[in-house]
């Protein structure tokens, strides 16, 4: 029998905030924005999208508090001042207008704060990290993606320095958390969560991997742990109790001898829920001195061979330990998501990469249109152009944040238009222009569609889904579709 998929799409809470259904769109950086940080008309369309395809809660992911200082690159959505005020109000509007909720992710980048590297100006860290193996990368990635992820490197004005945070240095930074909550909260923001994984400034106070300090801020799991607590601390002070709050935490660190193990995170996140945080947000991170990141395709947070809903057992745990909602995410198809919630590992599932590919995946589940949801090839061409310095896209879905430039909407001008080609582009160009109203014609030389997908589909199970896919797109189009057809001058000619 069909799932209804009843568990994953009921309404559910957490804290104050009333939530559609169970399915929650990834905090991804995305790189969409202006070269100023400000929201840009792609970045604001492409939330707007999800939001008008029935996600409950949108997580914008990586919003820095510090901007420019501190920041991933120029284009890391920004909080930092009231100037990036108008935006965020045109972005969390846009995602009420459509029954959505919104969410900010605030970070603070640490070791990762590129755009410090570029302009050199020193990295605050909690102690001086240990350099990488430099061969570990050039073994693992291409030359072309080498020297892509080396952008920052290659300023004029780049100096790779590291500031060892002080008293004073730690108190700006809860300052700055909790002034950029208050700036989310005015902007019309639903929930705020605070960063404390994937290698950022306060997982780097978290993990003893990077945290070799002997004041009160390193040392003992208490000391480590003491940013992040102080800052649920100062955000609760500000925020008060109306306003959701939650933390993403690794579970563990993969590969690394001297990195996060579950049983002392399990006591962090317990530690962060007596500190009155309305949910977890269960995550896992790995090594990434042997750069898997643009290549693996889960990176960095690679740590078992891609498996979906690997992060499940991770969940679990933390949801019988503790008394707040978790959420939990990973490569879940919407049959298992459903089953993880029904079965009590988690409360709502976190989609990233599939909203890419497909922002009207809540709509079709409801719907029962589960044989249209486009799917994912997990190519990782989309939020790994962010290690690259290029924005968010998505291989499949030619719209993913280019929604505003590329908007579309049925033609009032009919024609009737021939593709040359059964190929995925041709098959494609076929799907778009029947959806916006064209009478469309395919012509393909051989007698099968799906061009190099057929061959590319043996070996990879997920293009030859993608296959199935759109070929049967366009066939519920209305394309007329010849197979066996050679095209030539006199035969189009002949089309009039």
């Amino acid at each position: 029998m069909a799932s209804t998929f009843s568990h994953l799409l009921a309404p559910g809470r957490i804290g104050t905030l009333e939530l559609r259904n169970r399915i929650f769109m990834c905090p991804m950086g995305d790189e969409l924005c202006n070269h100023d940080g400000t929201i840009s008309a792609n970045q604001s369309a492409y939330f707007e999208a999800r939001a008008r395809g029935g996600a409950a809660l949108l997580l914008v992911g990586s919003v820095s508090i510090a901007y420019p200082r501190s920041s991933f690159s120029d284009r890391q959505t920004a909080a930092s001042n009231d100037s990036f005020l108008p935006g965020l109000i045109d972005l969390t509007t846009r995602v009420h207008k459509h029954g959505g909720r919104i969410a900010a992710q605030l970070v603070h980048n640490g070791q990762m704060s590129l755009l410090d590297t570029a302009r050199g100006l020193p990295q605050l860290v909690p102690s001086v990290p240990k350099a990488p193996h430099p061969d570990r990368y050039s073994m693992m990635v291409t030359p072309e993606e080498l020297a892509a992820m080396s952008w920052p490197f290659t300023q004029p004005t780049s100096k790779l320095e590291y500031q060892v945070a002080s008293e004073g240095d730690i108190a700006v930074v809860i300052e700055q958390f909790v002034d950029a909550a208050d700036r989310c909260l005015r902007a019309g923001f639903d929930g705020i969560e605070l960063h404390a994984g994937h290698g950022y400034l306060i997982d780097e106070f978290l993990t003893p991997s990077m945290n070799k300090r002997t004041d009160g801020w390193g040392g003992s799991l208490d000391g480590r742990a003491r940013l992040l607590l102080e800052t649920i601390r100062a955000l609760r002070k500000r925020l008060g109790d109306e306003m959701p709050l939650w933390i993403r935490i690794n579970a563990v660190e993969h590969h690394k001898p001297d990195g996060e193990r579950f049983e002392e995170q399990l006591k962090v996140i317990q530690m962060a829920v007596n500190e009155g945080i309305d949910a977890v947000h269960v995550t896992a991170y790995a090594n990434t001195d042997v750069a898997t990141g643009p290549t693996d395709g889960y990176a960095p947070h690679t740590y078992t061979a891609n498996q979906p809903g690997s992060l499940s057992m991770y969940a679990k745990v933390v949801r019988e330990t503790v008394s707040v909602p978790v959420i939990s995410f990973g490569r879940y198809e919407p049959d298992e998501a459903d089953r993880v919630i029904a079965d009590g590992k988690a409360d709502f599932i976190a989609m990233g990469r599939k909203l890419l590919a497909d922002p009207d995946i809540p709509n079709k589940l409801r719907d029962g249109r589960v044989d249209d949801i486009r799917p994912c090839i997990y190519q990782y061409r989309c939020i790994g152009n962010i290690f690259v310095n290029e924005s968010l896209h998505c291989v499949g879905n030619a719209q993913t944040g280019r929604e505003h430039d590329l908007a579309m909407s049925p033609t009032r001008h009919p024609r009737r238009v021939l593709v040359i080609g059964g190929g995925p582009g041709g098959l494609e160009a076929a799907r778009v222009l029947a959806g916006n109203g064209h009478a469309v014609t395919l012509w393909e030389a051989s007698e099968q569609l799906g061009g190099m997908l057929r061959f590319a589909g043996r070996v990879d199970h997920l293009l030859d889904r993608y296959k199935g896919w759109i070929i049967r797109q366009v066939e519920q189009a209305g394309v007329t579709l010849v197979l066996g057809k050679r095209a030539t001058v006199d035969d189009v000619r002949a089309l009039g």
